[in-house]
């Protein structure tokens, strides 16, 4: 399918966090797609992913931020009256899409699927599919724009937007308007079949990186224990820190790094001080892909503590797990979600309950008083990452799926 045309409709471009989109991006390009991106807005990141340097698409920003809220306000009503949404209306009005969104929420939909529209004829190729990503409500503007130049509309279920205090009708609705529904795991695809009742063809295609990115690169340092994640919630850093803490009550002397940040990090530091062990945690922030690669390569063990948020926000299978099994650094993690379908326990890492730092702990010590086991099971999880979860791999039943879209 040379030369054929994709449309990324996203929440934010380039974000930091969302490496895999990039990922994704980079290795259609490589394979000739013409590639267009059209989010919502400019996370406004200094971004220091090496690809987003080469990286040379069109992309367009909507006019004002619909994220937070429905921003749509009746100074906007005249431009519903032009063509694309009067026809967007006429196209959906016996859909349900009135009946599950708010009045304010079809508006924004509206607008954004006019400036979608307009996008995609801006274009100097043809866009043969749009494919969106999260199945959140401002993805109904990614369908209406499809339907209006009839083309296939794909929506990847990702894990915020259907986990965290879910809507289930309109969820369902989202995934099942679209011609396809993508996820990254098994465990994704079970979700919203049975807890979210979607009757729509659903695909795994594994969220991941470029493999050869992080082949090793630093000689590994004893007893130093690395997590590498956003400071939120679901990624369970409280539990690593005591995890830590009982590491260091033991009298083992490590040193824990955690690369990211969040709205976390102030309770995450007065806990390190309360258990005073600031001289063995280092907050260190976003870095560059070489300080990552460094950081990955050096770790002694690798830890993400996943748990289910309160709101039920988790993750579904972490990119940076499949980064630092690709650097061949020795994983443990928790068996929340998808994450069993990546890592074996015992094999290709250590998986424990979620919100348990004693056995968390136990596991990390496992790890370092048993270096040969320790380097088997970082050999292991190099070799499964790179025969299950290279980004060629990914994209390949990606790109099935948009073929057989097109001949359907």
């Amino acid at each position: 399918m040379e030369q054929s045309g994709v449309l990324y409709y996203l929440n934010f471009f380039p974000k930091l966090s969302e490496s895999f989109i990039l990922n994704e991006i980079i290795e259609l390009s490589n394979r000739g797609y013409n590639i267009a991106v059209f989010a919502l807005n400019n996370p406004g990141e200094n971004i220091t992913h090496e690809e987003y340097q080469d990286i040379d698409v069109p992309i367009y920003y909507a006019d004002a931020s619909f994220m937070d809220s429905p921003h749509f306000s009746y100074t906007d009503f005249p431009q519903l009256l032009s063509k694309e949404p009067v026809q967007m209306i006429l196209n959906n009005v016996s859909n349900g899409f009135f009946k599950h969104f708010s009045p304010k929420r079809v508006g924004d939909n509206l607008l954004l699927g006019k400036q979608c529209t307009q996008f995609i004829e801006s274009l100097d190729f043809d866009v043969d599919v749009v494919n969106a990503h999260f199945a959140s409500p401002t993805r109904i503007g990614a369908m209406l724009a499809a339907r209006n130049h009839d083309i296939p509309c794909t929506v990847t279920a990702h894990a915020f937007e259907i986990y965290s205090s879910p809507n289930v009708p309109q969820i369902r609705y989202i995934c099942d308007s679209m011609d396809h529904v993508i996820v990254p795991s098994e465990y994704n695809r079970d979700y919203l079949l049975e807890a979210i009742g979607i009757e729509n063809e659903i695909t795994v295609v594994p969220a991941t990186t470029q493999i050869e990115k992080f082949d090793p690169s630093a000689k590994t340092v004893e007893n130093r224990l690395l997590t590498v994640a956003r400071l939120v919630e679901k990624k369970g850093y409280p539990y690593g820190i005591e995890a830590v803490n009982n590491l260091v009550e033991q009298g083992y002397d490590v040193e824990y790094h955690i690369v990211g940040k969040g709205n976390m990090k102030n309770q995450l530091q007065q806990q390190v001080e309360q258990y005073e062990i600031k001289e063995h945690v280092k907050f260190l922030g976003h870095v560059t892909d070489e300080r990552l690669k460094k950081e990955l390569s050096e770790a002694s063990v690798f830890v993400l503590p996943s748990v289910i948020a309160e709101d039920g926000d988790r993750d579904a299978m972490p990119v940076v797990l499949k980064e630092a099994m690709a650097s061949e650094t020795a994983c443990v993690s928790t068996t929340v979600s998808a994450i069993p379908e990546l890592i074996t326990n015992g094999l290709d890492g250590l998986l424990v309950p979620q919100k348990e730092p004693e056995e968390l702990a136990s596991a990390i010590q496992e790890l370092l008083d048993n270096p040969e086991k320790r380097k088997k099971i970082a050999e292991n999880g190099s070799e499964t990452v790179y025969n299950r979860f290279d980004i060629s791999d990914s994209v390949d039943t990606l790109t099935d799926v948009f073929e057989l879209l097109q001949t359907s």
